[in-house]
């Protein structure tokens, strides 16, 4: 099997391309103690313990230690200590262990995901896969894809990014005149939701939207879903932000800040909804649609199992339905100093591939596996009970298509694109000036 130098945390944070770095490795020395006596058998061997880092917090972190007491009933040789990172916060405290003191194993995120693997942080697992029989074949070909960096193997996925769904109150969207059953199919049923469902108070304060936009990501939503796509094959030829399609997702969610009572408005109401504690807009009763992903079903049958919703795909643009696009991946990855890489494989291997999986995901959550055959009978049929929209959910699924590049150079470039949105929002460019800011700056990161 190759190994991977370890890297040092200067050499992980600079990004630098050249030289090495030492890696100081504490040594822990082992007290003696007297010879047991023979008995003829062979000693028993002490447990191994893995580290593992996740960002599963709220119910999902209980659901997360079933599973794990599982995984330790049939690997009674692995002691599993896991540990609850921060999200949002994870990225630094991640960042700083894979250059140092790292974790067995981790969940890691697209963004963080390329650059770790591109400055040497993370250890390959194409080997070890071969060794297992594991093939690619077994995930979603869009999903396993982000695995992937310049053709070599660093983690298998645990959960895509990639169901962004849209969720309705039937009850509100029969009261604004739409179809309970249908939702909000295109752009126009969503200006008019905006208009006809928001109220505010008599200062002029936001009670209830009629949908929550969910900032720059709303633009990158609405242009996929408007048939176009910003990154093409990842090179300065192939950026297209400054382009008709882009342009009228960013003018449409520009116009649904303003039904909402605007920027600045719906920002202060959002803050407000949280600082009470409400959670989910919708599960709360102060909106009435939102964009979110499958375990806000789960949520749901947690928190107010009787709120009268459907949920269904996002609504496409004038240019026709795009299929929906694979945004990012959270994938479970072996840092370079992990100290125990092979038992963590063990450990990845039960969580992403096998059955683990199976009972985190579909099972007890009732959402899509990352594997296809656990979506089909008869592994889905506890995932039926738990959601009844589940082959709502697997359209989606099946329709994905698209993917944002794995790349060193994405992160830099999404922060273009958020900066990008703020200043056309707080009126400091014109739609027309912020986008052709943009093209500039994201062929340069990709040149």
């Amino acid at each position: 099997m190759r190994h991977v130098k370890p890297i040092g945390r200067r050499q992980f944070l600079r990004g630098a391309a050249g030289g090495s770095a030492l890696a100081v490795l504490a040594a822990c020395a082992v007290p003696t103690t007297s010879e047991p006596a023979d008995t003829g058998e062979a000693p028993a061997m002490e447990p191994t313990t893995v580290s593992f880092w996740h960002i599963w917090g709220g119910v999902r972190d209980e659901q997360l230690k079933t599973v794990l007491d599982g995984f330790g009933a049939t690997h009674p040789e692995i002691i599993v200590e896991p540990l609850l990172l921060p999200n949002p916060g994870y990225a630094d405290k991640i960042v700083t262990a894979l250059a140092g003191d790292a974790p067995d194993l981790t969940m890691i995120y697209t963004v963080e995901f390329a650059p770790a693997a591109a400055q040497g942080a993370l250890q390959s697992v194409d080997d070890r896969l071969a060794a297992d029989d594991v093939s690619s074949d077994a995930w979603y070909p869009g999903i396993w894809d982000m695995t992937q960096w310049e053709g070599t193997t660093y983690g298998v996925p645990f959960v895509g990014n990639f169901l962004q769904l849209f969720y309705w109150n039937m009850d509100d969207y029969a009261a604004a005149g739409l179809d309970p059953e249908a939702g909000a199919l295109v752009w126009d049923d969503l200006r008019h939701v905006m208009s006809e469902l928001s109220t505010f108070d008599d200062d002029g304060n936001i009670d209830h939207l009629g949908f929550v936009p969910g900032g720059w990501g709303e633009w990158m939503m609405g242009t996929y879903r408007n048939g176009h796509d910003w990154y093409g094959d990842a090179t300065p030829d192939g950026i297209a932000i400054d382009h008709p399609l882009s342009q009228e997702a960013l003018e449409f969610v520009v116009d649904l800040y303003a039904r909402g009572g605007g920027w600045d408005s719906v920002g202060a109401a959002l803050e407000g909804w949280g600082n009470q504690q409400l959670g989910n807009p919708m599960i709360a009763g102060v909106a009435s649609s939102i964009r979110s992903g499958i375990f806000t079903v789960n949520v749901i049958n947690n928190q107010n199992p009787d709120l009268p919703y459907k949920l269904g795909k996002y609504p496409h643009g004038p240019n026709g339905e795009h299929l929906d696009l694979i945004q990012a991946c959270w994938n479970m990855v072996i840092p370079t100093n992990a100290q125990n890489p092979d038992a963590a494989w063990t450990l990845a291997k039960y969580l992403s591939h096998g059955e683990g999986h199976l009972k985190f995901m579909v099972e007890i959550q009732g959402r899509p596996a990352m594997i296809r055959d656990y979506n089909m009978a008869p592994h889905d049929a506890k995932a039926r009970e738990v959601n009844p929209y589940w082959d709502d959910a697997l359209e989606v699924l099946n329709g994905t298509q698209v993917s944002l590049p794995v790349s060193d150079k994405l992160g830099a470039a999404q922060n273009i694109l958020r900066e990008a949105f703020e200043r056309v929002m707080l009126e400091v460019d014109s739609v027309g000036d912020a986008l052709s800011w943009a093209q500039g700056e994201v062929e340069a990161i990709f040149a």
